[in-house]
């Protein structure tokens, strides 16, 4: 899903040191600080946060650490960052960072994720066969889409550029006459798709769960053909024979990466990361509380970590 830009990585400290002393000191006097990777996106980071208090109770000293996504998995393989959380739709660069041998997979966060697509579901009356990507192929569909910027194509509210989407090579793949705009962060790409949700205007849009806006909101995702992993790479795979991408974006989960050599020098913060696992439910809640009522990740992951003992406790074993 994210960024495909190498940027520099920005030390964020911790902001706020939780008022309690832990409940059960794992780190000793000598282990490192751990350095979580955050994106800058609430989607990704909402766990992150709340994994770094948890090894905040543990006694392990968190530092968070802003990176843009594909700089993240350099800094992961380099030792810089030390836990990463990954999207199935990047699998790809996932599967190198472990391939160098420098990171770990520690598995499934358990936290579902889906990305594509979206529309509302009144957008149907006026583009019959939705949700099949076929819909998309009618004259009167596109009409009923487009707009001043974009006409005679249909818009597409596309994520920020740095993102991976493969938004570009499905329209080439199935000719379709749509413009993609593409959104300047994901506030705003929420924003043009919830304003114009809720003025009940044709739109559709990049759209992904967990997320408090797409969990809730009365819609739906195009379905396109079920992906495999030979339709990104072999032309012949899919209902059009001299294209690649003729199918939906790989969805599934967010998984855990962790750099090697931390595992060695903090094996108990190691262990929690492994155990570490959500519900994607708990990721849109931590989400609105950011996105929404404006709470600083500190609070909404401390709000969490206070609230849900019994959960987390089992991770410090």
């Amino acid at each position: 899903m994210k960024a495909l830009l190498f940027g520099k990585l920005s030390h964020v400290v911790a902001t706020t040191a939780l008022a309690l002393a832990p409940l059960t000191v794992l780190a000793a006097g000598t282990d490192p600080t751990i350095k979580l990777t955050v994106i800058n996106s609430s989607e990704t980071d909402v766990p992150t946060y709340i994994l770094g208090h948890v090894l905040q109770k543990a006694g392990f000293e968190v530092k968070f650490v802003s990176a843009d996504y594909t700089a993240g998995l350099t800094g992961l393989q380099q030792g810089d960052l030390h836990t990463f959380m990954c999207w199935d739709t990047t699998w790809d660069a996932c599967q190198e960072a472990v391939a160098t041998g420098d990171v770990i997979n520690a598995g499934s966060s358990g936290i579902k994720v889906h990305e594509g697509w979206w529309y509302p579901t009144y957008l149907e009356a006026l583009c019959p066969g939705l949700p099949d990507y076929n819909a998309l192929l009618q004259e009167g569909c596109m009409k009923a889409l487009a707009t001043a910027e974009t006409e005679p194509k249909a818009q597409f509210v596309a994520a920020p550029a740095d993102w991976i989407t493969y938004v570009d090579e499905t329209i080439d793949a199935f000719g379709l006459q749509v413009q993609p705009i593409t959104s300047g962060s994901s506030g705003a790409l929420i924003a043009t798709l919830k304003g114009a949700y809720d003025r009940k205007d044709p739109i559709m849009g990049w759209g992904y769960s967990p997320h408090w806006f797409f969990d809730k909101a009365e819609g739906n995702y195009v379905q396109f053909p079920d992906y495999e992993p030979a339709c990104f790479t072999d032309p012949a795979w899919g209902p059009l024979p001299d294209k690649t991408h003729d199918c939906k974006t790989p969805s599934g989960f967010l998984w855990k990466l962790m750099n090697r050599d931390i595992s060695i020098e903090a094996p108990a913060a190691a262990r929690i990361f492994y155990l570490f696992n959500l519900d994607a439910k708990t990721v849109a809640d931590g989400m609105e509380k950011i996105d929404v009522n404006g709470e600083s990740y500190d609070k909404m992951a401390e709000d969490w970590v206070n609230a849900n003992e019994t959960v987390w406790r089992g991770w410090l074993k």
